[in-house]
C-alpha cells in the first residue's frame, strides 16, 4: 500500500505520484484533475463496500450436511436428475468422481503381513521397498517380498480366509504357506532401491542405490512347485540358492546408482528399464545392458540425468516416459536408431510416473506437484505444458522415496503425504 501524500495521487499503472491539478486548468482526460481523483475515491469506496457485503453474505449460506459426503450427495444428484447443474463429475453424464469416491469410501482393513518378529520391529521402522503378487491360482496364496535392512530380501505368503482377510494358521504346516514364517532369499543387494517382477521371464528384479563402478541389476527366478501338488504354493519362496547380477561399464561414468526399475510389457524384447544417476539403461532378454542415449552427443544436447521414475506408454512398449531430478518430463521412441529425447517442463523434480492410457500420463514430484498431462501436446515452452488436471490436495514438499500408486481402471491414485497421511485422489 503506497502512502497518501496531500495534494498528490498515486497512479497504479505508471507507479508514480502526480500533483493534483484544478479541473479548470487540467486537460479534459487527465487522470490527475481534482474531479477525476474525487470520482475514483468514491468508486473505490463503493467497490470496497460491495466486496465487504459479499464477504459477509457468505457466512449466511449454510450447506446441507449431505454436501460433505461425496458419495451420498452424488447419488442424490443422480436420482433427482440434476446432471445439468451438478458439479463436474457428480452428474448423470459424468460419474468418474462418484465411482472413485465410492471405492475409496468402501476401503476396509484386511490385516497385515509382519516381516520381522514382534521384538525386532522397533529396529526396522521403515520399509524401503516391497512387492506384492497374487498369481497363485492353485492355492490362492499371495506372495510378498520386502527388505527391512536395505540388503536382505525377505518373503512371505499371504493366506486369506473366506472374508478375504489375512489369516495365518497356527495348525498349518510351514510348507503349506499358511503358517507365519519368515523366508529369506539367498541374495544380497546392498542399499536395495526397488523390487519388481517381470512376468514373461518369471524373474524378480532388484536394484541397488549403492555407488558402484558399474551399473548393476540383480535378478532371480523363484522356484515353482509341481502343478499337481495342491498342498504346496505355486511359488516356493526362500528355496532358490543362486542369483544373477548383470552389469555394464560406460566409459563416461565412474559411479553408478540405480534408483528404480520398470519391467517391460510382454510385447517388448526388454526385461526392464533402469533409472540411474547417469540416465536410463535398458536390460534386454539376452541379458545385456546398454544406455538409452546417443553414442555421440553434441555440445548443448539435453539428455535425461538422475532419473527417479520411468514407465512405458500404455499400449505401446516403444515409447518410454521418464522423469527425475531435473523438472522435466522426458519422452523417447526406442525404435529410433539413435535415441532422441524430447521433454516438457514440470513444476519440480519428478519422483513418480504412470501412463494411464495411450495419451495421458500422471506425474508426481516435489513441491506438491502432481498433474495429468496429454502426451500429444507436450511443449518445450518456458512456461511449461499446461496440465489437463492438477491435484491441489496433494502435499509432498521434499520426499523422493514416498508411497504412490495408480489404478487406471478405477481412475484413482493413492498417494502418501509428507505429514504421514494417505490420500485417495480421483483422476
Amino acid at each position: 500500500m503506497n502512502r497518501e501524500i496531500p495534494g498528490y495521487y498515486f497512479d497504479q499503472e505508471k507507479k508514480k505520484y502526480f500533483k493534483i491539478e484544478k479541473t479548470q486548468t487540467a486537460p479534459s482526460s487527465a487522470a490527475w484533475s481534482s474531479d477525476a481523483v474525487k470520482r475514483r475515491k468514491v468508486e473505490d469506496k463503493v467497490q470496497k463496500s460491495v466486496q465487504r457485503r459479499a464477504y459477509l453474505t457468505r457466512n449466511h449460506i449454510k450447506r446441507h450436511f449431505l454436501a460433505k459426503d461425496a458419495v451420498c450427495s452424488a447419488l442424490l444428484t443422480r436420482e433427482i436428475g440434476l446432471s445439468y447443474v451438478a458439479e463436474c463429475g457428480r452428474g448423470r453424464l459424468e460419474d468418474g468422481d462418484l465411482g472413485a469416491a465410492a471405492w475409496a469410501d468402501g476401503l476396509v482393513a484386511k490385516g497385515d503381513v509382519p516381516f520381522a518378529p514382534s521384538f525386532a520391529r522397533q529396529r526396522y521402522p521403515n520399509m524401503p521397498c516391497f512387492h506384492v503378487s497374487g498369481e497363485d491360482d492353485k492355492t490362492g496364496l499371495g506372495v510378498a517380498y520386502a527388505t527391512l535392512d536395505e540388503e536382505t530380501l525377505v518373503g512371505s505368503y499371504i493366506p486369506t480366509d473366506k472374508n478375504d482377510s489375512i489369516h495365518f494358521s497356527r495348525e498349518a504346516s510351514s510348507s503349506s504357506g499358511r503358517a507365519l514364517a519368515f523366508r529369506t532369499e539367498m541374495v544380497r543387494c546392498p542399499q536395495m532401491s526397488s523390487i519388481k517382477y517381470h512376468r514373461p521371464s518369471h524373474k524378480i528384479l532388484l536394484t541397488s542405490r549403492e555407488p558402484e563402478h558399474s551399473c548393476g541389476l540383480y535378478l532371480f527366478s523363484p522356484l515353482l512347485s509341481d502343478p499337481e501338488d495342491e498342498t504346496r504354493p505355486h511359488w516356493l519362496i526362500g528355496e532358490r540358492n543362486n542369483y544373477e547380477r548383470l552389469s555394464v561399464r560406460h566409459g563416461l561414468h565412474d559411479e553408478w546408482m540405480v534408483h528404480s526399475s520398470t519391467p517391460a510389457p510382454p510385447s517388448s524384447d526388454l526385461v526392464c528399464v533402469l533409472g540411474t544417476n547417469n540416465g536410463l539403461v535398458q536390460a534386454r532378454s539376452n541379458e545385456t545392458l546398454s544406455a538409452i542415449a546417443p553414442k555421440v552427443t553434441s555440445k548443448g544436447m539435453k539428455l535425461p540425468q538422475d532419473i527417479f521414475a520411468q514407465d512405458f506408454q500404455e499400449g505401446n512398449h516403444n515409447i518410454l516416459l521418464a522423469g527425475g531430478r531435473q523438472p522435466r518430463l522426458w519422452i523417447t521412441d526406442l525404435r529410433a536408431p539413435e535415441p532422441q529425447w524430447s521433454f516438457s517442463k514440470h513444476a519440480s523434480s519428478i519422483t513418480h510416473i504412470k501412463s494411464v492410457n495411450p495419451h495421458q500420463v500422471l506425474v508426481s514430484g516435489l513441491q506438491s506437484s502432481m498433474a495429468l498431462y496429454d502426451t500429444r501436446f507436450l511443449s518445450r515452452n518456458p512456461r511449461g505444458t499446461k496440465p489437463l488436471l492438477y491435484f491441489p490436495e496433494h502435499h509432498n514438499e521434499a520426499h523422493v522415496h514416498i508411497g504412490w500408486d495408480v489404478a487406471p481402471e478405477l481412475n484413482v491414485v493413492a498417494a502418501a503425504q509428507d505429514n504421514g497421511t494417505r490420500w485417495n485422489l480421483s483422476m
